[in-house]
């Protein structure tokens, strides 16, 4: 995920009062360089002096708009989960069936870990092991961010590729639990991956994992008529429910 250089939108409660244009753009400002820093460094090793600095502000006018570093770096967080949750979203709506959904899934998170390696470093070493994370606004997008691979597994039993009873989040810790642990290099500068090759290899390997043996062998056309032949059969039993 590529941040954008744009100064960012400052988050207003709304219970305050509406920022003047010149408030909302030094928080917008404040919000930028926070982000940079905190990609940069971590949010430990980060002085809120030296955001002021980049800002050209004394570090008195950053705690004006956001109470703590902590607010601020929720903020930053935020600023940067909403674009890609969108991102999810919208292509997501756009396809069809389990393989396609699930390596578009994996493929997009890898490419956080690739192109946004402080974003990754930051959530997990200093974001999700807080003390306040589980009650935190942050962990609400979590959700939000990490929902899709419910949806695909959900949408997988409707439509007959996968057998009802999934454990769904079992599957969804053992997707991202597995890309954290395979990314771990590259998020410490010590391996790169190839995108594709990586969300290929990991699509299937979920795959053999969640289909059954005999729907892992069978063709698409099968498939595809497997899942007509279940939607015909369920149309023809509303049907005969109906009453006379």
């Amino acid at each position: 995920m590529k941040t954008s250089t744009r100064p960012a939108r400052a988050k207003i409660p709304d219970d305050v009062p509406q920022m003047s244009q010149r408030r909302q753009k030094r928080a917008g400002e404040i919000l930028a360089a926070a982000r940079e820093v905190f990609l940069e460094k971590g949010f430990e090793r980060t002085a809120v002096s030296e955001i002021a600095a980049r800002v050209g502000v004394v570090e008195g006018s950053v705690f004006s708009y956001y109470a703590t570093k902590r607010d601020l770096l929720h903020e930053v967080l935020r600023e940067l989960y909403e674009p890609l949750i969108e991102d999810f979203g919208g292509v997501y709506a756009r396809l069809r069936g389990l393989r396609a959904r699930l390596r578009f899934i994996i493929w997009r998170h890898v490419r956080v870990y690739v192109e946004t390696p402080g974003l990754a470093r930051l959530v997990l070493h200093e974001v999700r092991t807080g003390a306040e994370y589980a009650s935190s606004g942050l962990h609400a997008l979590h959700v939000r961010y990490t929902q899709y691979v419910r949806l695909a597994l959900e949408d997988a039993v409707k439509d007959g590729e996968l057998p009802a009873g999934v454990d769904v989040e079992m599957v969804r810790s053992m997707l991202y639990g597995g890309l954290e642990h395979l990314m771990w290099p590259v998020l410490h500068g010590k391996h790169r991956v190839d995108v594709d090759a990586v969300a290929d290899r990991y699509t299937e390997l979920m795959l053999q994992g969640l289909q059954p043996a005999r729907a892992r062998g069978r063709g698409d056309h099968e498939a595809r008529l497997a899942r007509l032949e279940a939607l015909v059969g369920a149309a023809a039993s509303r049907r005969r429910a109906r009453p006379a």
